[in-house]
């Protein structure tokens, strides 16, 4: 089997970035400066965090598929919610804020 994706990257794993939303195995982030949606280049860092943990890991009987689901619901609702807290409570839809990159 080959060590690269089908986009060409090394992953260290057989399957593709087809799990991820934002990160897709580049070397550098490609959302640095997107105007459109400011919360990407955060959501592609936290991404590629996962991904290097997720390879560092001694036991992977977890699928990455299912990893990434369990990582990105922890981050949605325990992670992300710290990162804008207001005295109101954070009234932020962070499930469609990591899906489009712009705060709702």
């Amino acid at each position: 089997m080959s060590d690269y994706n089908k986009h060409g990257f090394f992953s260290g794993i057989t399957e593709d970035y087809s799990n991820y939303r934002w990160f897709k195995g580049e070397s550098k982030n490609p959302y640095q400066g997107d105007q459109e949606r400011p919360l990407a280049a955060q959501f592609w860092e936290y991404e590629r965090d996962f991904h290097m943990d997720y390879l560092d890991r001694a036991d992977t009987s977890v699928s990455l598929a299912d990893a990434y689901k369990q990582w990105k619901a922890e981050l949605i609702q325990e992670h992300l919610p710290g990162k804008s807290p207001n005295p109101y409570g954070d009234q932020t839809d962070w499930e469609k804020t990591f899906e489009t990159g712009r705060k709702y």
